[in-house]
């Protein structure tokens, strides 16, 4: 499978977005208090953006611009190595951060973030993020959110890479139940390292 083409989105500033950008700052409020200035600056700052499923959100080589908020659908990172095999680094779900070291260091990447269902994300700019770092002391507090987020994800995925196939299928039934549901066992595969064949083999003992 070759990599998908160009990016397709579109930034919407419908009052539905305004309320999606409000549930934003509201979780975030939840986790840390926010000073007024400070959120007064995320709302300004943060803008709604809307996909259809298999649009790209953002692809390889390009450099990762903003961070997200996942309001609402299912995406996935992923990405190709030498030999052209894909992988899936992650699927996530409505309530994810979706942050990246690289994003933050303003570096390109080599992974792709798709939309697997009509997903609608939030997305703060890095360049935003470090605006607020130097001018907001507990922007800091905020950061450590996302990048606390996304080191719970890269530990996880770095741990169920050790375990055996029939290991690393088990404890994603028991973990991401969903994900069975919500997508395909080409891509479960890409995200398990193993072949379609042998996820299909373990998932027909369950049945």
């Amino acid at each position: 499978m070759s990599p998908p083409g160009r990016i397709l989105y579109t930034n919407f500033s419908t009052n539905a977005g305004e309320m999606s950008v409000a549930f934003f700052i509201a979780y975030l409020n939840n986790l840390i208090t926010l000073p007024a200035p400070l959120a007064g600056k995320l709302e300004q700052a943060c803008h709604e953006e809307i996909y259809q499923p298999h649009q790209v959100i953002h692809a390889a080589g390009q450099p990762e611009t903003r961070l997200w908020f996942l309001s609402q659908g299912f995406c996935r990172a992923y990405y190709f190595d030498h030999t052209g095999k894909e992988h899936t680094l992650a699927f996530y779900d409505a309530g994810d951060l979706i942050f990246s070291y690289e994003g933050y260091w303003q570096e390109s990447t080599d992974r792709y973030l798709e939309a697997l269902d009509r997903s609608v994300l939030i997305s703060l700019r890095y360049t935003d993020l470090h605006s607020m770092l130097q001018d907001y002391p507990q922007a800091i507090k905020l950061k450590d959110i996302f990048v606390r987020r996304h080191e719970h994800l890269e530990r996880f995925r770095k741990r169920l890479m050790t375990w055996s196939a029939e290991e690393r299928y088990l404890q994603t039934r028991k973990l991401q139940p969903d994900l069975f549901r919500k997508t395909s066992v080409r891509l479960i595969a890409t995200y398990l390292n193993m072949t379609r064949e042998n996820l299909s083999r373990l998932m027909a003992r369950d049945l």
